[in-house]
Order: C-alpha cells, then sequence, then structure tokens
C-alpha cells in the first residue's frame, strides 16, 4: 500500500515537474516584459536574441492628433502581441529602386493592407540582456529623405548585433508633411513643424523610462542615424529638449554643416513654402482629409527654427558651442557624393558616370571650383584614368567635409571625440551592378551591423564581406561600450584631434587609418573654412 501510494505521488510530482518546464519553456519562447501601457510580448529566435516588434511608443497620430506634439501611449488589456512588424509612418507605398533593391525598402507596405498607417509610432527591440543588466543600448533612426523609411527595413534589423553584448533599438518617426509641416492658415491657427523631431524624442523618452526592463543602460545611449537619419541624428545633437536622452552620436552619410540642403530653416521660410503649397486650406480641413491625400500635397522634410526644439541653424549651433556635447562617430561613402554636392558633377546615384574625359574633366573643374580650379587640377591632375582621379577628388571633399565639421565642434568641445570613417568596399552583386554602383549611399549600413541580409536580396557574401563586418561592429559596439571605437585585434582608429592633419578611418577590403597628403589637407580646410 504503501508503495503505492510513493509511486502515485512521484508520478503527480513528475508531471507538475513537466508542466513547470512547458511553462517556462513558453515563457522563454514569448517573453513577456511590462512597459508604459501594458504588457508586450516578444519572440526568442534560434541564437538567443529576444526581439519585441511594433511596441508603441506614442498614440495614434491621425484625426485630432495630427500635427501636435506625440501624445502619451494609450494603455491596452492584456498581452499585447509584439512579434511580428508594426505598421510604418504615412508615405508612399515603398518599392525598390536602383541602386537599393529589397533590404533597403518595405516592399508590400501599403496603407490597403494596413502596413502604413497614421498609428503607427512604434519601436523594435533586440537584446540577449536580462532585466537591469545594463548593458549599452544603440537607437537607429532610419534615412529616407525625411519622406519615407521605418525602423523595420531589413538592413537595419539587429539580430546579429544584439549577440555582442548590447541592446539595440530601431524606431519610426513621422515623416513628410505629417513630420515637417510648419503653417499658419486663415484662421490664424499655427503648427510649427519638427514633428519628426518630437517623435525621436518622445522615443528615446520611452527609451529611457523603460529599456531597462530589456536589459539596457538608460544612462548609456548612442544615437544611429544615416542619410536623412544622419541628418535628424545631427539635429538630436544640437536641440535642447533632447539633452541628457543620450551621451554618444554615429551619423553616416550625411553633413549638415556644409550642406544647404538640410540647413534648418526659419519659421517665415517654411511656413511661406507652405501657404505656397497648400492653397489655403485650414488646419481644420487638412484633419478631416485622407492621410495619403495629404502627404502627396506637399514634401515638407526641413525642421524649423521654432525657438524651443532649435533657436539656431546647425552652423551657428557647432561654432557657439551651443549642442549636446556627445563623443561622435561620422563619415560616408563614395556614393554619397553622387547624390549630395559633388565635388565634380559625376552624375547622379542613380545613373553615375562610368568614363568621363580630360576635357570633360577640365571643364567640370572650372564649373565646380572656378578660381580655384587650377589648385584642384594641380593637386588632382588628369592621369590615365580621368574617371579616377575625378573620383578621388570627390572622395576627399567629401572626408574633409566632415574633418571641418568636426573642427568646429571641437573648438566649442574639446573633452569630448570625434572618428572619422571613409567606406569604400563595394558590396556583393552582379558584376555590372558592382561596377556601377560600387559603395552606394546605405551600403555600409549592414556592415556596421553585421548584418548581411539574406531574405529579400540574393547577394554573395564573401570572408572579405564578413571580416569587414565583424571589425566594423566591433568599432561600433566598444563606442557604444565606452565612447572609444578601438580594442583588441582592431587597427587603432586616432580622434581627429590626435593627429594634425585630416585623417580618418580607411575601410575599403581591408581596413586602415589613413592620413590625407598635407597639400590638399590644406587646400580642402582652406576650401571649407571660405565657405
Amino acid at each position: 500500500m504503501l508503495k503505492k501510494i510513493l509511486l502515485t505521488a512521484l508520478m503527480i510530482l513528475t508531471f507538475a515537474l513537466a508542466g513547470c518546464g512547458e511553462e517556462q519553456s513558453a515563457q522563454n519562447k514569448n517573453p513577456e516584459v511590462a512597459v508604459t501601457g501594458g504588457t508586450v510580448k516578444g519572440y526568442v529566435d534560434e541564437n538567443g536574441v529576444k526581439i519585441f516588434k511594433g511596441i508603441p511608443y506614442a498614440a495614434n497620430t491621425g484625426g485630432e492628433n495630427r500635427w501636435k506634439a506625440p501624445q502619451p501611449v494609450v494603455s491596452w488589456e492584456g498581452v499585447l502581441d509584439c512579434t511580428q512588424d508594426g505598421p510604418i509612418v504615412i508615405q508612399n507605398a515603398p518599392q525598390p529602386f536602383d541602386p537599393w533593391t529589397a533590404e533597403y525598402v518595405d516592399a508590400g507596405y501599403t496603407i490597403e493592407n494596413g502596413k502604413i498607417s497614421e498609428d503607427s509610432l512604434r519601436l523594435n527591440i533586440w537584446t540577449k540582456a536580462n532585466e537591469n543588466d545594463n548593458k549599452p543600448v544603440i537607437v537607429y533612426i532610419h534615412g529616407g529623405a525625411n519622406v519615407s523609411g521605418s525602423g523595420n527595413n531589413e538592413v537595419y534589423a539587429g539580430a546579429n548585433i544584439a549577440q555582442k553584448d548590447v541592446v539595440y533599438v530601431t524606431i519610426n518617426y513621422r515623416v513628410g508633411i505629417f513630420g515637417f509641416l510648419a503653417y499658419k492658415d486663415l484662421t490664424g491657427e499655427e503648427v510649427r513643424g519638427n514633428f519628426a523631431i518630437q517623435d525621436q524624442i518622445a522615443a528615446l523618452n520611452w527609451i529611457k523610462e523603460n529599456i531597462s526592463k530589456f536589459g539596457g543602460d538608460p544612462n548609456n545611449v548612442t544615437i544611429m542615424g544615416q542619410s536623412a537619419g544622419s541628418t535628424n541624428v545631427q539635429h538630436l545633437i544640437m536641440s535642447p529638449k533632447a539633452a541628457g536622452l543620450f551621451n554618444k552620436a554615429v551619423y553616416l552619410s550625411y553633413n549638415n554643416v556644409t550642406s544647404e540642403e538640410t540647413q534648418i530653416a526659419t519659421l517665415e521660410d517654411n511656413e511661406l513654402e507652405a501657404n505656397e503649397k497648400l492653397a489655403g486650406k485650414t488646419l481644420a480641413e487638412l484633419r478631416e482629409m485622407d492621410a495619403m491625400e495629404i502627404f502627396k500635397l506637399y514634401s515638407a522634410r526641413k525642421a524649423t527654427i521654432d525657438g524651443e526644439y532649435f533657436t539656431m541653424n546647425q552652423r551657428e549651433a557647432f561654432e557657439t558651442g551651443n549642442f549636446n556635447k556627445v563623443d561622435i562617430i561620422c563619415g560616408g561613402v563614395p556614393g554619397d557624393t553622387y547624390l549630395f554636392d559633388p565635388a565634380i558633377n559625376l552624375g547622379n546615384f542613380i545613373e553615375p558616370t562610368l568614363t568621363l574625359t580630360a576635357d570633360e574633366y577640365l571643364n567640370l573643374a572650372q564649373e565646380s571650383f572656378g578660381e580655384e580650379s587650377s589648385t584642384i587640377l594641380t593637386l588632382y591632375p588628369a592621369g590615365e584614368n580621368v574617371l579616377d582621379t575625378a573620383k578621388m577628388a570627390n572622395n576627399d571633399k567629401l572626408i574633409s567635409s566632415y574633418y571641418f565639421a568636426t573642427q568646429m565642434l571641437n573648438a566649442a568641445d574639446s573633452a569630448h571625440k570625434t572618428f572619422i570613417y571613409f567606406f569604400h568596399h563595394a558590396v556583393p552583386d552582379t558584376p555590372e551592378r558592382m561596377e556601377k554602383f560600387g559603395a552606394f549611399h546605405t551600403s555600409d549600413v549592414g556592415y556596421w551591423l553585421s548584418n548581411f541580409t539574406k531574405n529579400t536580396y540574393p547577394r554573395n557574401w564573401t570572408d572579405t564581406d564578413k571580416k569587414l563586418g565583424e571589425q566594423m561592429t566591433a568599432y561600433l559596439v566598444n563606442f557604444a561600450k565606452t565612447g572609444d571605437p578601438n580594442g583588441e585585434n582592431l587597427p587603432e582608429w586616432k580622434s581627429v584631434n590626435q593627429t594634425e592633419w585630416i585623417s580618418y578611418l580607411d575601410i575599403g577590403d581591408e581596413i586602415k587609418f589613413v592620413q590625407m597628403n598635407p597639400e590638399k589637407a590644406a587646400f580642402w580646410q582652406t576650401f571649407w573654412e571660405n565657405r
């Protein structure tokens, strides 16, 4: 009898333990975290990375919330499933176009299938850390000319970098007319733009309040962005409203200081442009209109000096020291020079020039540099391959523009470090596309994240690519941890204040640290100072 009782008890205990194991396994597979607004459920990938997608950090921006500061997130009942991508902000339905293949866009997202929505102020998190582990946090701010893009793109995903002892976050923010409209209508109602920046600050505040639940350190946050995301990172650096929300910054492939295109505009200028585009419509009328109909009215994408989020433009802020003092990594790729204010007009980023004669080079140098063209032609004489010479001049102009901007920062803030890079490794593709596009705009992002995409476009990644990715990711992770990218088994990367002339990390098929020829460096320094 006693034996039967013991056997029964053992069976009950075995079933109980099995049940606990199943419950524990389910929790491990779908982790739940209590955040602002309620509890969210994510999932765990094959490498143990916990992934949460589409977490709301603010309320729906539609209806009465159009052109308002991001409103507090609306609480939900039960557990919110965050295992699938959330919707992205209002924009034209994304489609691949050269040189950007499917992994660089959210192909298949439309307003009809609900994947484009005004209820889209969401963020995504990748982490292997546990609550209160205090790992460094990297927050990625996407590009897209401030009229498109999202934090959902495959190339921005964080499953690989999250294995490197950091917590990685991507965010959505309003773009176009919804993100940047500065407008005073005939009734006197006025909105002063900068809603995209307000969204980014709201996301950073959410991270400050919640990221410790995912193992991140709210006091060690690095913001990172490329192209328009780079513009926005630099805007956050100079916005008093973003003070204390991050302490390091990485901006790739855009330099606000030396670009006219993205200088923060005055309220008067932005309102004047909006009035020309909106034909007297009131804000009340606009709030009643269909979102996509509104989006097509006006491609607003410039921030505004509104007296609150911005009190001056970039150059004045950086010259006078009115910015958030942080360590910085910045740089670009050859494809940027096709897209942004090239020193010598080689064409554009979609159809770059593939041939150039000596006479064409001479004419372009004179057209671009005027009286300074003789110096350019002396420093960069037309050799056997004129196109290569022209590209070299373009690349040096790009590198020197970052150096000039960081010199301004260092003059106002010598305590913080700035590191410049130049990435010119051609991304694997067909031989024809590699020859045409090379290191195109955005092509370096996947390497910084060790994210060698495979789901949406076939690329034959090589050992060289994987090694570059390992090294670039190591630099980024080290920087996020300490403000210094250097570490074991990495070529030394000096900050700009450690060298006499223009210097940078040169990322080709291999990585090396180089200094520009002093004569060329002196020319470019004078070139930017004169502007």
